[in-house]
C-alpha cells in the first residue's frame, strides 16, 4: 500500500512537470510565430507576398489577338472609322511585345466642307489611311472590383510605346498624292477579362508623325507649291475584343 502510494505521488508530479513544460513551450512558440508575423508586417519589403495573390486570369506566356474598332478624335479636317488588328505575346504579367495594323476609311468633316463650300477651294491638308507599329506593353496595374455586389470583375491596365510607319495623301486639286514616313506612338490601355480566353480592351492611341504638306490647289501657280513640314499628332480612341490563347 505505502509503495503503490509512493508510485501514484511520483506519477502525478511527472505529469504536472510535463504539463507545465509544455505549456511553456507552447507560449514560448507563440510568442516567436506573433514576433515574426510583426517583422513580416512593418517590414519595408518583403518578396514572399505580393499585393494580389491569385490572378484569375494571366497572360504570362500567352499570345493574343486583339480587333478593335477606333475613332479619331483631334483631326481638324477629316472624320471617319479607323479599324485595327493587334497580334502579340506576353513575357511575363508586366511584359509584351504587339505587332498592329490600323486601316482608316476618311472622309472630310462637317468644317472643311463648310470651308470648301465658303471659299470655293479645299484647306491646305493630309488625310491618313492607315498605320503598322510595333510596340511594347508594360502592364503595372491589376485589380479586381465589384459590380453591384454581384460580380467580380477582373482588369489591367498598362501603356505601350513604340515605332512604325504611317501612310498618308497629300490632298490637292491634281489629285492626291499618298507618302509614307516614320511614326512614334505611345497608348494607354485597359483590359477587362470576362473568361480565360476573352477581354474587353480600350485604347487611347497617339501617334506624332512628321509629314510632308502642300498647297491644295496647285495648277497655275507661280511659285513652290509645297508647304513647311511638321509632325501631327493623330489621337485616336478605340475599343475592342482580345482573345488569349
Amino acid at each position: 500500500m505505502k509503495y503503490s502510494l509512493l508510485i501514484a505521488t511520483l506519477f502525478a508530479a511527472t505529469a504536472a512537470f510535463a504539463q507545465s513544460s509544455d505549456s511553456k513551450s507552447d507560449n514560448k512558440s507563440d510568442k516567436l510565430d506573433i514576433k515574426k508575423l510583426e517583422d513580416k508586417y512593418w517590414s519595408a519589403k518583403d518578396d514572399d507576398y505580393s499585393v494580389v495573390q491569385n490572378r484569375a486570369f494571366t497572360k504570362e506566356k500567352r499570345f493574343f489577338l486583339y480587333g478593335s474598332f477606333n475613332l479619331p478624335i483631334n483631326d481638324p479636317y477629316s472624320t471617319g472609322q479607323i479599324y485595327g488588328l493587334n497580334a502579340g505575346y506576353y513575357f511575363t504579367e508586366k511584359w509584351g511585345l504587339e505587332l498592329s495594323y490600323m486601316k482608316a476609311n476618311m472622309k472630310d468633316n462637317e468644317s472643311t466642307e463648310t470651308f470648301t463650300k465658303n471659299n470655293g477651294t479645299v484647306p491646305d491638308h493630309n488625310r491618313l489611311t492607315q498605320m503598322t507599329s510595333i510596340s511594347g506593353s508594360f502592364v503595372p496595374l491589376y485589380a479586381k472590383m465589384s459590380f453591384l455586389d454581384r460580380k467580380i470583375i477582373y482588369f489591367d491596365m498598362g501603356i505601350s510605346a513604340g515605332l512604325g510607319q504611317s501612310t498618308y495623301e497629300i490632298v490637292n486639286d491634281t489629285g492626291n498624292k499618298t507618302n509614307n514616313s516614320f511614326h512614334a506612338t505611345i497608348s494607354v490601355f485597359q483590359h477587362y477579362f470576362f473568361s480565360e480566353h476573352f477581354a474587353f480592351r480600350i485604347d487611347f492611341k497617339n501617334y506624332f508623325t512628321p509629314e510632308d504638306k502642300e498647297r491644295y490647289r496647285v495648277q497655275g501657280l507661280s511659285r513652290d507649291p509645297k508647304l513647311s513640314s511638321g509632325t501631327v499628332n493623330d489621337t485616336i480612341l478605340g475599343a475592342g475584343v482580345t482573345y488569349w490563347f
